[in-house]
């Protein structure tokens, strides 16, 4: 009989994969331009704070999907295990 077989291992991996690149999506510090008095420079100053604000949002997304994929792991796991409790004690017949 063919058994289902979760991987936690694999599960946990994933996980600590998509949580460091989520980390390396930091706020990176600009020097900004205290003199030019050009309209460009007050637009490039909010698209660049509109985006390090989308950057952090994104990676709190991947810190939560990482989060999620270790504990589907684990549940999957659980199941698995479960079913084969099931199995071995032979109440769903052969």
């Amino acid at each position: 009989m063919n058994n289902i077989q979760s991987n936690t291992q694999v599960a946990s991996s994933s996980s600590d994969t998509i949580s460091a690149n989520a980390n390396s999506l930091q706020e990176k510090e600009i020097s900004k331009d205290t003199e030019s008095n050009i309209t460009a420079k007050g637009n490039s100053i909010t698209a660049y704070e509109t985006s390090q604000t989308q950057k952090s949002a994104y990676r709190y997304a991947l810190e939560q999907d990482a989060q999620h994929i270790k504990t589907l792991g684990k549940t999957f796991e659980q199941v698995d295990q479960s079913i084969a409790n099931i199995l071995t004690a032979g109440l769903l017949g052969d």
